[in-house]
């Protein structure tokens, strides 16, 4: 029976939903590479070189900011009206449309475009979820799943940059690199239509679920899609509802946990809200990589190659050092050294905040009489990142689907992923 159930010391759910995850993550990756210097010089090219670097930073910014947010919304939806299965494939076919709708000149259509794809990607939380869902409780291999579901998301986001921005960008202009990423996420939403029926098959029916959940929800997005125009137009405006939008979050949290009179699962949720914290730290260091460290790296930087191939190296040294991490945990935890979570998001934020040390030092000591320095310096900078990154971020989604209780599964993903709009937020 294992055998028939398993492949490769995995459940076979596990090897289609990477497979989604590497095409989505292709999408996302190969458009954040270049979105920002395209937005400086198709947009705002009418401003001062500063001026349009730093409207365009915001804005990217804003789309990270509100496409994370969303996640909650989208968590919500698939927990009570979609289903985690059919919220997912509404997801993956919506970023499909909205990346190729991308390529249009037109700023207002592409405006209408990211405010498309945020709604959409809100729904894509439940890819996560599922990820969970192939391992009982008390699986050991639950992290290592997770670790493996990491190394898809940076297998898609390494092979991107080369793609999307390098050579159709450089080639034959940006907006064309749009249309590659929409590829990318069609290809995984095909995949997923085609082998997703036994996933759905196993899944009670939602809450507030129906014949016509479906077009209720697409409906909703149409609403929606104006004012979240208007949020990406307006960045204080878009920062207020973030700061509210957590409040609301906190406060949902602490009356679930209230409401259920259980000290273990306020415990539970109370250490979640801190690890979330700490999370947000994190991620508003290591988000400068889609804005100012791009342009750092486009200005400033010496390096045989284009900018945008700095894109690709997070995700090439987690593709290098993941499965070594994957199998690091486990075999300190058979020896008794396994550390806790909350160190773990400590040794996170350590090499985070050195990294940036690593690109001071370079500038103070190491620049050219041209102001340029190595590309050796932004390489390490990236490197210290990555493993900070391998020892926080996959670990923490595994605590997420630990911590959480089960039928708020996908909203607590959610607010996981509502942590880096925060850190988006302020990286901006």
């Amino acid at each position: 029976m294992r055998g028939s159930t398993e492949r490769w010391g995995h459940p076979r759910g596990l090897w289609m939903l990477l497979g989604v995850a590497v095409g989505l993550n292709f999408a996302f990756y190969g458009f954040r590479s270049f979105v920002a210097p395209y937005l400086a010089t198709t947009f705002f090219a009418n401003q001062p070189a500063g001026a349009a670097m730093r409207d365009a930073s915001v804005l990217t910014a804003g789309v990270g900011a509100l496409l994370y947010g969303t996640h909650v919304l989208g968590g919500w939806i698939a927990d009570n009206v979609l289903g985690e299965v059919r919220a997912l494939r509404t997801a993956l076919w919506l970023e499909s449309l909205a990346l190729a709708l991308m390529a249009w000149p037109a700023r207002s259509v592409f405006v209408l475009a990211l405010a498309l794809y945020i709604l959409g990607a809100g729904l894509s939380i439940p890819l996560t979820v599922l990820i969970g869902r192939n391992y009982g409780a008390d699986d050991p291999r639950r992290d290592a799943g997770y670790t493996l579901f990491y190394l898809a998301i940076n297998l898609g986001a390494f092979v991107a940059p080369f793609i999307c921005a390098d050579w159709i960008g450089g080639r034959f202009g940006y907006r064309y690199g749009f249309l590659a990423a929409a590829a990318g996420v069609a290809v995984g939403a095909l995949l997923f239509q085609l082998r997703a029926k036994a996933l759905e098959a196993r899944q009670p029916p939602p809450r507030h679920g129906g014949a016509r959940a479906l077009s209720k929800v697409l409906f909703g997005i149409a609403a929606l899609a104006y004012p979240t125009m208007l949020l990406l137009l307006h960045p204080r405006l878009l920062g207020a509802s973030v700061n509210v939008l957590l409040g609301l979050l906190i406060l949902y949290f602490a009356v679930s946990a209230v409401r259920r009179g259980s000290r273990v699962q306020t415990e539970r949720y109370i250490a979640m809200l801190l690890l979330f914290a700490a999370n947000i730290i994190f991620w508003a260091l290591s988000l400068q990589a889609a804005t100012s460290l791009n342009f750092f790296a486009r200005d400033y930087v010496d390096a045989p190659f284009d900018f945008s191939v700095f894109q690709s190296f997070n995700p090439l040294y987690i593709l290098v050092f993941a499965p070594a991490m994957a199998a690091l945990w486990p075999f300190l935890h058979r020896r008794g050294r396994d550390p806790s979570t909350p160190r773990k998001f400590g040794i996170g934020l350590a090499l985070v905040a050195l990294s940036y040390g690593v690109v001071q030092y370079a500038i103070q000591h190491a620049a050219g009489a041209d102001g340029r320095v190595s590309w050796f310096a932004l390489a390490l900078c990236y490197l210290l990142q990555t493993i900070g990154e391998l020892a926080l971020s996959p670990i923490g989604y595994a605590m997420v689907t630990r911590l959480a209780a089960p039928e708020e599964s996908s909203l607590a993903m959610g607010a996981w992923f509502f942590g880096i709009a925060m850190a988006y937020q302020l990286s901006g």
